[in-house]
């Protein structure tokens, strides 16, 4: 009986030919099938030009200075991750959507499952190292910036990021490991073969990453509040001296509190934003983890619409870290706009007249550009021109000056000057060898 039960609980994978679809068979969807297309397609380029916004800011050497090297490290990896979502599964449900059917094949479908899982869990792992790191940062800074180096920094995320792929690799590429989810992502996912299983990964998933994120930045968030307000009475009240003057002792103690405070205030702002993402990631994986916990209890369907709509939510998280960071970041923004303004349109904010004033990457390519567009002889020719008539100009102007210097500090212009305004008669007394009064007449 044991054994009738066990084979009974056992649940087989849907056949991938079911959803195959021939070159004839390919067919266009109703309105809703254009809506979920045009939505995915929507959702996967936000995600790669955002993401690529983020890593292109973050590694830039203006935004070097608003944020330290392991909190860019991980933000880098995040929106690396959520890049790679928005590469690898989002756009499979693309032609999905509209034809109804799986197009790739059996073995991207296994590719495509695995890093479903994978990438997705390294995302919530992710946050999990982040959340660690904004708490040792803001409860014990000088442990923080001695122990917690880039090399371990980069040594974790490694590390997670090979768990994600080895333990979906072994779960996919078994037999049966996988299929086609022809509702809600319209692409592939891993297939569990037994319910509980599927509840199993799905809290795994979501409760212990929950706890953690909401224990860390809670507890930093309350012990910094809690420091700030002890440095201020520390430097308003304590520590004066005889004649009500604050004494030197004080002084070099509250000099040394306030660096703390503002460098608490500088990783504030970045537990701040990694705070929002979080709370980001919990808001739009929370229905999803409902839904998984529902059908695998019940072993029922959620209505089409319903499953989609939850399982594309819970992927748009790839979409909203790097919006929330760029909301939440003033500097963040301000140096997005800047190199968005004259690394890609390739013009400064203020219109200028003059070649000079164009930003580096329109003057240094100014002549380049010009030679290979035949178009532009004409303008490339009155530059050369123009950059001739200025170094004629300068060597002119030295010329110039030179002849006027040496006729104004000539010998005939001297003894010009000495016919008008006669010097004074020579003293009785002789003057020492080697000097004469009637300097000019020596010319």
């Amino acid at each position: 009986m044991r054994s009738v039960e066990s084979k009974t609980t056992l649940l087989a994978a849907p056949p991938l030919d079911n959803f195959t679809c021939s070159p004839s068979g390919r067919r266009l969807l109703t309105a809703l099938g254009l809506t979920q297309a045009f939505f995915i397609a929507t959702l996967s380029l936000s995600i790669l030009v955002a993401n690529l916004l983020v890593i292109t800011v973050i590694n830039s050497r203006r935004y070097s200075k608003y944020i330290h090297s392991q909190p860019r490290y991980l933000l880098t990896s995040l929106a690396s991750n959520d890049l790679a979502i928005g590469v690898f599964i989002t756009p499979f449900g693309f032609l999905s959507a509209f034809f109804d059917c799986w197009m790739n094949g059996d073995i991207v479908c296994q590719i495509q499952a695995i890093l479903r899982g994978a990438l997705t869990q390294q995302s919530a792992m992710l946050l999990i190292i982040m959340a660690i790191d904004r708490y040792i940062c803001m409860l014990h800074p000088f442990k923080y910036h001695k122990h917690w180096s880039k090399k371990w920094c980069m040594f974790f995320i490694s590390l997670t990021l090979v768990f994600s792929l080895v333990t979906f690799s072994l779960m996919v590429l078994q037999r049966g490991g996988y299929y086609y989810n022809a509702s809600g992502l319209l692409a592939c996912d891993p297939f569990y073969s037994r319910p509980s299983f599927r509840i199993l990964a799905a809290c795994l998933f979501y409760f212990p990453t929950t706890m953690l994120l909401m224990y860390c930045y809670g507890s930093a968030f309350h012990v910094n509040k809690l420091r700030l307000s002890t440095v201020v009475n520390s430097v308003i009240g304590p520590g004066h001296g005889p004649h009500g003057q604050p004494s030197d002792a004080a002084l070099t103690d509250a000099a040394i509190e306030k660096m703390l405070a503002q460098e608490r205030r500088m990783s504030m702002n970045t537990s701040r934003t990694m705070a929002a993402m979080s709370l980001g990631f919990i808001v739009v994986v929370t229905p999803w983890t409902i839904q998984e916990v529902v059908a695998a209890c019940t072993g029922s369907k959620m209505p089409a619409v319903l499953d989609f709509f939850i399982t594309w939510l819970a992927l748009s998280n790839s979409f909203w870290n790097p919006f929330l960071y760029w909301l939440l970041n003033n500097n963040f923004r301000r140096i997005g706009r800047e190199l968005f303004f004259k690394n890609i349109l390739c013009r400064s904010e203020k219109k200028r007249k003059s070649a000079e004033a164009l930003p580096r990457c329109c003057s240094n390519g100014f002549i380049s550009t010009m030679t290979s567009s035949g178009a532009s002889r004409e303008a490339q020719a009155q530059a050369q021109a123009q950059l001739h008539h200025n170094r004629d100009l300068e060597g002119l102007s030295e010329k110039y000056w030179g002849e006027i210097l040496e006729r104004t500090v000539s010998c005939s212009s001297l003894q010009t000057l000495q016919r008008v305004y006669p010097p004074p008669p020579p003293p009785k007394s002789k003057p020492p060898p080697g000097e004469s009064f009637y300097f000019l007449n020596d010319c």
